[in-house]
């Protein structure tokens, strides 16, 4: 088993996933500040099976998005194309959140400006260079997490809420799961277990991390942000906050772009796009752009999740009602026959 390549697949999904909500805490603590940390820990878990689900749909996904039936073909660019909308919103989403968190926290300007026209230029790069930056982005994020956290004492609480869990998984597993269908790889299914349970298992210890420290201040728009504040610790969380947006913003720009390509789209249209969205969304307010677009951004995960777990069920049943239809006689005269 490639240990290397299963960590990176990891990896990509883990950053695709985590943005300014969660390594701000507020995310967390809207989630979880008043259900319990059990509750976040088992969505943690969740998403990492949920990774595992997608790895093993993958293959189906391949099979419809090269389907030459034009009913296929039409219904697959439907959700393609929900899914670039929704990512591209995302993109706005996190470089408006960028340059406001880093504005206001640390007086520094035009830093979401910048990030977001360097990632345009990353979208148009192959996917290795992807996978370097959050190999080594995702493990520091772990690394600043733990630094923090030990500057506070554990929490251990019994509240559980599985409809916080749903919702949880459901508002941030669109871009999680958009960005492992579009891998061309085959994994073994000991290579989907191992990447699986790598994922929940940062995912679970991860939440159990910022919930620790954020809980003290979860009415705060950015609970880190004021834990660290309080130990003398800004640059730790300003850190942990920037490669958290800057993750996300990577897997934005890749599948954007790749998904051009794949239209016929110059590249350099492709980067020009992503540039003059990233100027737009200094115009716009972090928090309007979360309250109006993260709950579309959350139906469309759960209904994009549920099509992909049930699409290989789906295509299994299609395909044993070919195989039937295509023994059966075609005429009552070969039947007799």
């Amino acid at each position: 088993m490639k240990v290397l390549k299963c960590l990176q697949i990891s990896f990509i999904y883990i950053g695709a996933i985590i943005g300014a909500g969660f390594a701000t805490g507020r995310e967390v603590m809207l989630y979880f500040g008043d259900s319990g940390i059990l509750s976040g820990v088992v969505a943690g878990l969740f998403m990492g099976a949920l990774c595992g689900l997608f790895l093993l749909s993958a293959k189906s996904y391949r099979r419809l998005k090269n389907s030459e039936r034009r009913s296929v073909r039409l219904v697959f660019g439907l959700i393609k194309s929900a899914l670039w909308l929704c990512t591209l919103v995302s993109f706005v989403c996190m470089v408006s959140g960028c340059e406001e968190i880093i504005e206001n926290s640390y007086g520094i300007k035009n830093v979401g400006l910048w990030t977001g026209i360097f990632v345009s230029v990353l979208g148009v790069c192959e996917m290795s260079v992807m996978r370097k930056f959050n190999a080594v982005i995702v493990p520091m994020i772990m690394v600043l997490l733990l630094i923090l956290s030990a500057q506070s004492v554990f929490v251990a609480d019994s509240g559980f809420d599985p409809s916080r869990i749903l919702g949880y998984c459901g508002m941030n597993i669109m871009m999680g799961g958009y960005i492992i269908a579009e891998q061309e790889e085959s994994f073994s299914r000991k290579q989907i277990l191992f990447i699986s349970c790598v994922t929940a298992v940062f995912f679970a210890i991860s939440i159990a991390l910022v919930y620790t420290v954020s809980l003290d201040f979860k009415n705060f728009s950015m609970p880190i942000f004021e834990f660290s504040k309080m130990h003398n610790m800004k640059f730790v969380s300003g850190l942990i906050i920037y490669l958290a947006i800057f993750s996300t913003l990577i897997g934005c720009s890749k599948l954007i772009c790749q998904e051009n390509s794949q239209r016929k789209i110059p590249r350099f249209f492709s980067v020009g796009l992503l540039a003059v969205f990233a100027i737009l969304a200094l115009k716009f307010d972090f928090s309007t752009l979360v309250a109006y677009c993260y709950p579309v951004i959350g139906y469309v995960g759960i209904g994009y999740t549920a099509f992909t777990v049930l699409l290989p069920i789906l295509l299994a049943i299609f395909d044993m009602k070919v195989g039937r239809s295509a023994i059966k006689p075609t005429s009552r005269l070969q039947e007799r026959s």
